[in-house]
């Protein structure tokens, strides 16, 4: 019996460790309407209008995609320099932001724009190269 429960223990600490964090997203859509979006690296539509409101505030956004490499570097190397949080990601994937890209005459990613408190107007970067020197200077 001794042995029946040292190799139970042995099984339930062997399959036992640590839990890595989840990246991954969730999101409720009903008839084409994105209802509810949450974790992830991308805001949704409400929440890009609630984080433009604030006008008094420079906004960093970014239009990218999952299937972007060089937006997948340019993320990996904002978390590293602890700016993610900073700025925030469109993704291209979803409907409303191709409409606003398209708007906005973006043709590449990953695209930054920088929306300068007061209603000063927009600077717009291409590529992770350029959009890392402007956030180094600015952040």
């Amino acid at each position: 019996m001794k042995s029946f429960i040292l190799i139970l223990v042995g099984l339930l600490m062997s399959c036992s460790g640590t839990q890595e964090a989840r990246n991954s997203e969730i999101t409720a859509e009903y008839y084409g309407v994105v209802e509810v979006r949450a974790g992830g690296a991308y805001i949704d539509e409400a929440t890009l209008k609630q984080i433009l409101r604030e006008e008094d505030k420079t906004h960093y956004i970014v239009f990218s995609d999952d299937m972007c490499g060089g937006c997948v570097h340019l993320k990996e190397k904002l978390k590293e320099r602890g700016w993610i949080n900073k700025v925030h990601f469109l993704n291209l994937d979803d409907k409303w932001v191709q409409d606003i890209a398209g708007i906005m005459k973006i043709k590449a990613v990953p695209t930054l724009v920088v929306e300068l408190a007061n209603d000063k107007g927009a600077l717009f970067y291409e590529g992770p190269a350029e959009i890392m020197m402007y956030l180094a200077r600015k952040l």
